[in-house]
């Protein structure tokens, strides 16, 4: 696969005009996201049950980003190096804020694992879908939609890659 393939890749799987993001950055930090000592501490908390694994440092291991869930507000993290595979594929895990407290919404299950994400266009009890797209092998993978059914989010079928 060439470069210029390499760096469409995750727009193409979603589709044209999509909102995809690839991934978050390296300036996505729990610094940059604002968070408060007591809001890092229930995250972790939330982390913890729904991790694979656990880093000596939450802050060092995941990049964090503020997001507009619809109708809350949210925080996007995952996973760099110790919550990722080997074919780019990181945890990923979604907060969302509600009566002044953090709440995961995959609550004690595993967070997915995801090589891109995006939120929307739909929207379930205020809350905006989650599509994930994990890559199986240069060829193959699959994308599966979260949906919120007023407490988590609850995932679809997964549908391959080869099959859209």
């Amino acid at each position: 696969m060439n470069a210029i393939a390499i760096l469409l890749c995750p727009v193409l799987l979603l589709g044209p005009g999509s909102r995809q993001q690839r991934s978050l950055g390296s300036n996505d930090t729990f610094a940059a996201a604002g968070l408060t000592p007591i809001e890092v501490q229930e995250i972790v908390a939330g982390l913890e049950r729904s991790a694979y694994d656990a880093p000596e440092s939450w802050s060092a291991e995941l990049r964090a980003k503020r997001v507009d869930l619809g109708g809350s507000r949210g925080i996007i993290l995952q996973g760099t190096k110790l919550l990722c595979g080997g074919t780019g594929n990181c945890q990923l895990f979604v907060f969302r804020q509600a009566r002044g407290h953090w709440r995961s919404l995959f609550e004690n299950e595993q967070a997915p694992i995801a090589e891109s994400f995006q939120f929307g266009p739909a929207i379930a009890h205020g809350i905006k879908d989650l599509t994930v797209v994990t890559r199986m092998s240069d060829v193959d993978g699959q994308r599966v939609t979260y949906t919120f059914d007023g407490s988590v989010y609850r995932a679809k079928p997964a549908r391959s890659l080869k099959e859209q």
